[in-house]
């Protein structure tokens, strides 16, 4: 098992687009975050902790987590090298721990990276132009919940590749639904029915609102907005199981 997950490791750290995005992931909020601590905040202090500040850039780095997902499954299905995989490691439910142990330790290694990148210099930064700040406050939910949303986007993405197996199809279903077609739909049915339809929406309504540093009324709590965001990614992580084991590769 530990041979076959250093395969995977090793075929996600030497592929070109999945350092790509991976490094766009991390350096990108990173870069923006540290160069607001350089430019912002004249008022003299900050009103929120630094990590509710960071959280915010937590669905954007999710949504590009799960571009390394999918790629995770579907480059050996595109260059034709999934079945030299199965053929060495016949057992597939092996391959398919693999991939989802790679994308988890892949997920957490880069939100912690984007945390230490983002606070540690902008703490630097902000200590010396004397603004008053929180590093995390009494926002420590926060901070796990950065975890939860790009660690679930990441497996999200995974699975969409393992049904899809072409990573086009894969990141288009990905970055759609909670960008666009969510919105529309929840945003029409909760027009049509006059209520707050949009709280059953597993992305934007639920898995998006894990680390926001208030939650309003008609919201639903933190622990309801994981329970439907998990059923959501649970379901496409069956279908994603189920389609990988059974169908020819």
């Amino acid at each position: 098992m530990m041979g076959v997950l250093r395969s995977e490791l090793f075929k996600l750290r030497t592929t070109r687009a999945t350092k790509l995005v991976l490094g766009t992931a991390v350096v990108l909020p990173s870069i923006i975050f540290v160069l607001t601590s350089i430019f912002g905040f004249s008022s003299g202090e900050i009103s929120n902790s630094l990590i509710a500040a960071v959280a915010e850039s937590s669905a954007l780095v999710g949504l590009l987590m799960g571009v390394v997902g999918v790629l995770c499954s579907t480059q050996e299905y595109s260059q034709g090298t999934i079945r030299i995989t199965l053929v060495a490691t016949p057992q597939r439910y092996k391959v398919l721990l693999a991939k989802l142990f790679t994308v988890v330790i892949v997920s957490i290694g880069a939100t912690a990276s984007l945390i230490a990148l983002s606070l540690i210099p902008s703490g630097i930064i902000l200590q010396s132009r004397e603004i008053d700040f929180e590093i995390v406050g009494s926002d420590i939910r926060i901070l796990f919940s950065m975890f939860i949303l790009i660690t679930m986007l990441s497996l999200l993405g995974l699975f969409l590749g393992l049904l899809f197996k072409s990573s086009p199809g894969a990141i288009s279903a990905l970055l759609l639904w909670p960008t666009i077609i969510e919105g529309l739909v929840f945003g029409l049915l909760t027009l049509a029915f006059d209520d707050n339809v949009f709280r059953f929406a597993p992305i934007q309504g639920n898995g998006f609102s894990l680390t926001n540093e208030f939650r309003s009324p008609d919201d639903n709590s933190w622990l309801l907005s994981l329970g439907y965001f998990s059923a959501f990614v649970a379901v496409f992580v069956i279908l994603g199981t189920v389609f990988f084991s059974r169908r020819d590769a």
